[in-house]
Formats: structure tokens, C-alpha cells, sequence
């Protein structure tokens, strides 16, 4: 058997509300990483991946890969992050200042 710990009515009140709060941010946490997780993407989904806007997305959606269903158009969320990640690159050259 346990001891018993005596815990004063306002530690024990500020103690239950930090987990009550902890459990708010654990299941938003959850519910966003749900969200970021989905397979398919919608044309603002893409958008917000990629930081460009609907007419260069529209122009490069057959470089990328898309689906239209119904008339709504999808990206899979792994082809759009490959067509970003393929057209990263690096250079130890120093850009040239435009005059």
C-alpha cells in the first residue's frame, strides 16, 4: 500500500487545469498533423505547400502530377513535395546583384 500525500485544494485545482490544457494541446497537435498527413491535396492545399499561387501551380500541374475528379482537381501530396524537392538546388557561387 501507498502513503498518502496531502496536496493543497488550489496546487491541486492549478495541477488539474495544466494537464486539462495539456490534453487540448496534445489532441490539436494531433488533429494538425492528421490534417498535414492527407494523401491528396486540394488546389489551396498545394498552394500553401509550395508558397505560389493558383495560375503557376494550374501551369506546372502536368510537371507535377494531378487528378481531376468531378471537376476538382487533386495532387498527391508526395508528388507535390518530390517536383519541389527535384527543382531545389544549391550553389556555393554567390548570386549576381542586379544593377
Amino acid at each position: 500500500m501507498e502513503g498518502i500525500s496531502l496536496v493543497e485544494t488550489k496546487t491541486l485545482q492549478a495541477l488539474i487545469g495544466e494537464v486539462k490544457g495539456l490534453r487540448s494541446v496534445v489532441m490539436s497537435t494531433i488533429s494538425e498533423l492528421a490534417e498535414a498527413r492527407k494523401p491528396y491535396l486540394t488546389v489551396n492545399e498545394a498552394m500553401e505547400i509550395t508558397g505560389f499561387g493558383k495560375t503557376w501551380l494550374m501551369a506546372n500541374k502536368q510537371d507535377i502530377g494531378y487528378s481531376s475528379v468531378g471537376g476538382c482537381i487533386r495532387f498527391k501530396r508526395k508528388d507535390v513535395e518530390a517536383y519541389m524537392e527535384q527543382n531545389y538546388f544549391k550553389t556555393k557561387s554567390p548570386r549576381r546583384k542586379i544593377a
